[in-house]
């Protein structure tokens, strides 16, 4: 039914308005209920904004101490003894940075071979090193060590006695003191802890500040969010990342502030987040894009004085062997501490990705503008202006979308918008070629035993040509009948009589269609052609009167043939004539139609058909016709001779005044010279009018 529907231009219309629509609507429900796949393409297409954009410049003033593979060989395998640890914070803090931040776990104390090595440091009994360390970081201006809170799914199950379900006094000295909602966000809420793995007394009193170490790469395993906010119990604890940035930009606890559904109020700079308080991590591009200190460097006092001096300074591993890295939209080998260094810089020089919740809206906004737009304006235009339109939509889109993404930071929806383009497009690229299918097919079936298979592949390559209804337009037409068929019909068996009909009108059709005429009908032994019509031809008065000569040409190598075979030699009169005529399918629809013209000049070619009989010409043709020949005996001569008529004589018969026609029309013969006869036109005919009443 819809393949049917097709061929009708209104009923194209509705098919491609329901199609479009309809895919737009699939689109938009999916993207409502945020389906799997169109996650994985935003994700995707999010990492291709980066790659796009390439590497950007950092500051300086974020610092990594990376215990490497190099540190590794020098001072060996890792974890290293804490009295290490203590030595490489001292050798760091002896610097004065800003802030340092341990990205290291310290959940239980170090294992020691005696009690020797236990010493009382105020908060009760430590091993030696632990307390070595705390006493390096409690000689830190401000510093940050990393907690980690474990957010289970529903079958993990923890029963380490190192965890805990509640909140130790330490760890609550860093949980958020201002909290509120942001406006029509009740249900957006961070992700919760079930427990936690307690950082040691010894170090944790120490510490300025602590911040969680939860991170979960999206469902393809790239890290693109920071989780700036995890609740447990009943707080809600920053990001160790975030924590670090805190102390740098020495914003008072007091003055930040979680806006659940918002972001976070770092004194005057905010931090923009997702419903679930991530933010998006602007990566500045593959690993070591930060400045990168070996650790053993710095123990061995191979770094230069002031490398630190007032800067973020973050200490974490970074060697293959050590099993933390993370996957980027850059990279799949980037230590997990320079993730953390990333978000210090984002937050501390602002350089944030905007992505609120105005994205969600703004998707489906998106996706209704596209998809009604390219669906009422694909079925508008052809081929080539649709996939134009298309691309421009689906380039100038992801132009604006990548330029906001690199400059202001604004990360716009991209994966349902550009899905919505590419498959309305697909979809009624797919119905517009079927449309094609159904409507070459409509035309092969009206036109090939009309036109000339050249005229037909032209019709459906170009279908707007073939215009199916009724129209006006001028035309040459040209009849052609055998003179004196009745009698030789009568005389000669039927056998014999269509036999040798069916080859004169299968010669006459070859030529018709050599000269690309359009076969209106047979009418018994009378062929009806016409020039002009169903696509234009601006030379119809030319074709016509060499498809005349020619057939004459032809229906004498038939002659001689016939008399070669002892058969009667047939002959025919052709008349044409040049005018307006209305053209079109005509009949009843469904059961018979013909592709036709009519119209008083149809009736006068007829008749100019039987004045072959009254003056003795094989051709006659009306003055209309033998004006344009004229024209055409005076052009100059071409090589390919389109444009020109030569050797031919062109005489005036007289004029016929024709039943139904307001006055005389002259009438003239043509007939072939030899080639090396010059054309020539004589007008001398009489001027007296004769009346043709009967064809």
């Amino acid at each position: 039914m819809v393949r049917r529907g097709l061929a009708n231009p209104q009923s194209y219309q509705r098919v491609v308005l329901a199609v479009g629509l309809s895919v737009t609507a699939c689109v938009l429900a999916l993207a409502w209920l945020g389906a799997s796949p169109f996650t994985r393409l935003e994700t995707t297409l999010l990492d291709w904004q980066f790659r796009l954009r390439g590497e950007r410049p950092v500051t300086r003033d974020v610092v990594i101490v990376a215990i490497d593979e190099k540190s590794l060989r020098e001072v060996g395998r890792w974890p290293w003894s804490r009295d290490v640890q203590a030595e490489l914070v001292s050798a760091i803090v002896k610097d004065q940075p800003a802030v340092i931040g341990l990205d290291i776990i310290y959940a239980e104390p170090q294992p020691v071979p005696s009690s020797r090595e236990t010493v009382m440091n105020g908060l009760g009994p430590a091993p030696a090193p632990d307390v070595a360390l705390a006493r390096a970081l409690g000689r830190a201006e401000r510093s940050v060590l990393a907690l980690p809170l474990l957010v289970p799914d529903s079958r993990t199950r923890y029963t380490d006695a190192l965890v805990t379900t509640t909140a130790p006094a330490s760890m609550k000295k860093s949980e958020f003191m201002l909290i509120r909602r942001a406006a029509g966000s009740d249900a957006f809420d961070p992700y919760y802890a079930a427990v936690a793995l307690p950082i040691i007394p010894a170090l944790a009193e120490t510490a300025s500040g602590i911040g969680h170490a939860y991170s979960l790469p999206d469902i393809d395993g790239v890290t693109r969010r920071e989780y700036t906010a995890l609740g447990f119990e009943d707080a809600y604890y920053p990001s160790f990342a975030l924590e670090l940035a805190r102390l740098h930009l020495d914003i008072p606890r007091e003055r930040v502030s979680l806006v659940l559904g918002e972001g976070i109020r770092l004194g005057r700079i905010f931090v923009p987040t997702d419903e679930k308080a991530r933010m998006l991590i602007n990566y500045a591009g593959r690993e070591r894009t930060f400045p990168f200190v070996s650790a053993t460097d710095v123990l061995r006092q191979r770094v230069a004085a002031g490398s630190f001096t007032g800067k973020v300074v973050l200490v974490g591993t970074a060697a293959l062997g050590t099993y933390d890295q993370a996957i980027t939209p850059f990279s799949a080998n980037v230590p997990s501490v320079e993730k953390n260094a990333t978000v210090v810089e984002n937050i501390i020089h602002q350089h944030m990705l905007h992505n609120t919740l105005w994205n969600g809206p703004l998707e489906l906004l998106l996706v209704l503008l596209f998809g009604i737009t390219l669906t009422y304006g694909l079925q508008r235009l052809r081929a080539v202006q649709g996939t134009t339109l298309a691309a421009c939509a689906l380039l100038g889109y992801a132009g604006v979308a990548q330029y906001l993404f690199a400059k202001p930071g604004l990360v716009l929806p991209m994966g349902a918008p550009v899905l919505t383009i590419i498959l309305v497009f697909v979809a009624l690229t797919i119905v517009n070629v079927l449309a094609r299918e159904r409507q070459a097919g409509a035309i092969r079936a009206m036109f090939s035993s009309y036109v000339s298979p050249r005229i037909v592949e032209e019709l459906v390559r170009s279908p707007e040509k073939a215009r199916l209804g009724g129209y006006r337009r001028e035309v040459t037409m040209l009849f052609a009948d055998l003179a004196g068929f009745t009698r030789f019909s009568e005389q000669r068996p039927a056998e014999e009589v269509v036999a040798q009909l069916n080859e004169y009108l299968g010669a006459m059709t070859e030529v018709v269609f050599r000269w690309n005429g359009t076969l209106d009908k047979f009418v018994g032994d009378e062929i009806v052609v016409f020039w002009g019509a169903p696509i234009e031809q601006p030379d119809h008065a030319e074709l016509a009167v060499k498809c005349a000569l020619h057939m004459r040409k032809r229906l004498e190598e038939l002659q001689q043939r016939w008399k070669a075979e002892g058969k009667e030699p047939l002959d025919n009169g052709i008349g044409i004539n040049t005018g307006t005529v209305v053209v079109g399918n005509i009949g009843a629809e469904g059961r018979k139609m013909d592709y036709t013209v009519v119209g008083d000049q149809v009736n006068v070619a007829a008749r100019f058909q039987g004045l072959t009989r009254k003056f003795g010409c094989p051709i006659v043709l009306t003055e209309h016709t033998a004006g344009r020949l004229k024209e055409l005996m005076q052009a100059e001569e071409r090589s390919d001779n389109q444009g020109r008529i030569g050797h031919v004589s062109l005489r005036r018969l007289g004029t016929v005044t024709v039943k139904g026609s307001d006055r005389p029309l002259g009438a003239y013969s043509v007939a072939s010279l030899a080639r090396e006869e010059a054309s020539r036109v004589d007008e001398s005919g009489p001027d007296e009018p004769c009346e043709m009443t009967e064809k």
